[in-house]
């Protein structure tokens, strides 16, 4: 493994000059030598007391990651896909600017500023090196990063306050940065980001409508309203957006896997599977895309397939919300029998935690009313009960289907349906795996021969025993 090289000028060069810098400490990856030795050296006279040079990708995300404050200098001579990497690594795990980024590249290609653009780098080095013309940049950039003081802190703020999961505390802070500030397309995308953070994702589209609108075609504004247009059923619209920010960024894994859920959502698993695929050669390791694709094989009929691709999931509520995401994607598209199926195999891997064995069961219940099985719903709901009894949206549902079931009748009707918990969102204590909700509240039992299989009756009949 590379091994890095510090360079700690802290009180060893008196000849420096002295500099009040925001910035302390820079993490350098240049692949060219020669240029890393002129950029490493006149950081140091500029002031700069540490700097951390790195050959190994793994170790300069990780003293990104270690040191949050710290200037990034990146060489785009690494090859877009690593530095891509980089990039998404200095933005850190709670998505905020807070470093200012050198950029370094030999021609100031289309794709150089496209992906500078997203992750808001604001200065380019291109050309020959010189040490006037470092000055020059790094006298820019680190005046660029202080122009506003206020929208440093906050930035700094929100990235403490995320971490804590105080988004209400996090909302105010950014939208008192955006009044004072309306052309700030950076706390702009932010605040977006907190509002569909927070659930609010009618506010959040509403927002990032505008956000984009006057964007100047930022891709991260643009990233973003996609996944509103998600998150409220609108994938083809969502996919349009993905796909013009593909090509212009293909290197973006997130984006990647935000098109494999679209697809998925619209019933093209095998398009799905190659986005996740796709995602999976830029980054060998990402969570999401390895979720996306044991979706594809939850969906596909291969559960102990998937499973093998989820060795990362290491709590029930995580895994159990995969399976929940899978099966709801099968019964939007109407695969009721597909979607319970799902549902029965979760039982059996998260049955340790009683808690979250109630919400698949309660999500169990949901499906089958969609699929306008009352009975089969009543006994799924009625375990949820069982299984957790502070759990009052499965108790809820159990007293309105008993209802139903004394007037002897069905439950029909939209005014009925609308009568139970969580049949447009499903369960959100599973948390935001699920893309995509009916926003017009449409959603209706299946009609009679709908699916030709018929449910297996044992198994609910194995509920109400307890067996």
């Amino acid at each position: 493994m590379a091994t890095a090289r510090a360079f700690d000028f802290t009180g060893k060069d008196q000849n420096a000059p002295v500099k009040d810098l925001f910035v302390k400490a820079a993490t350098v990856f240049i692949s060219r030598t020669t240029v890393r030795s002129v950029v490493v050296r006149e950081m140091k006279n500029y002031g700069i007391l540490t700097i951390n040079v790195f050959d190994s990708i793994a170790e300069c995300c990780e003293d990104l990651q270690k040191n949050p404050d710290s200037m990034l200098v990146v060489d785009w001579e690494h090859g877009e896909q690593t530095v891509t990497k980089v990039l998404r690594a200095a933005q850190g795990p709670y998505r905020v600017d807070t470093r200012p980024i050198y950029f370094i590249a030999l021609d100031l290609a289309e794709r150089v500023i496209s992906v500078a653009n997203e992750f808001n780098v604001m200065q380019i080095h291109t050309g020959e090196i010189s040490q006037a013309q470092i000055v020059k940049n790094l006298n820019e950039l680190l005046k660029f990063a202080t122009v506003t003081p206020a929208c440093r802190k906050a930035f700094r703020d929100v990235a403490a306050l995320r971490k804590k999961g105080d988004g209400e505390a996090t909302e105010s802070i950014l939208r008192k940065l955006c009044e004072d500030e309306p052309n700030n397309v950076r706390a702009g995308v932010e605040l977006g980001a907190t509002l569909f953070d927070l659930g609010r994702y009618d506010d959040a589209l509403e927002w990032m409508q505008k956000v984009h609108a006057s964007s100047d075609g930022d891709l991260r504004a643009q990233h973003l309203l996609a996944r509103c247009l998600m998150k409220m059923g609108s994938f083809e619209e969502a996919q349009k957006l993905l796909d013009e920010a593909w090509l212009i960024s293909p290197h973006n894994v997130d984006r990647l896997v935000d098109l494999g859920n679209i697809l998925l959502s619209l019933d093209k698993t095998t398009e799905a599977l190659g986005k996740f695929n796709d995602a999976l050669k830029l980054d060998k390791d990402f969570k999401e895309a390895k979720i996306g694709k044991a979706q594809c094989s939850m969906l596909e009929g291969h559960v102990n397939e998937a499973m093998k691709f989820l060795g990362q999931i290491d709590t029930p509520k995580e895994l159990a919300s995969i399976f929940n995401s899978a099966a709801i994607i099968a019964i939007r598209q109407g695969h009721f029998k597909q979607g319970l199926s799902l549902y029965k195999s979760a039982v059996t891997y998260v049955s340790s935690d009683t808690q979250v064995l109630a919400r698949v069961f309660f999500n169990m219940g949901v499906g089958l009313v969609k699929w306008g099985k009352a009975a089969q719903a009543l006994s799924a709901f009625e375990q949820a009960a069982t299984l957790d009894a502070a759990f009052t949206k499965a108790s809820h549902n159990v007293e309105i289907l008993k209802a139903q079931k004394a007037k002897g009748g069905a439950l029909t009707g939209t005014k009925r349906i609308q009568e139970l918990e969580s049949l447009e969102q499903e369960d959100e204590e599973f948390g935001a795996m699920d893309f995509g909700v009916n926003p017009t509240g449409t959603d209706k039992p299946a009609e009679a021969g709908a699916e030709d299989d018929e449910i297996d009756d044992s198994y609910f009949q194995s509920l109400v025993s307890g067996s």
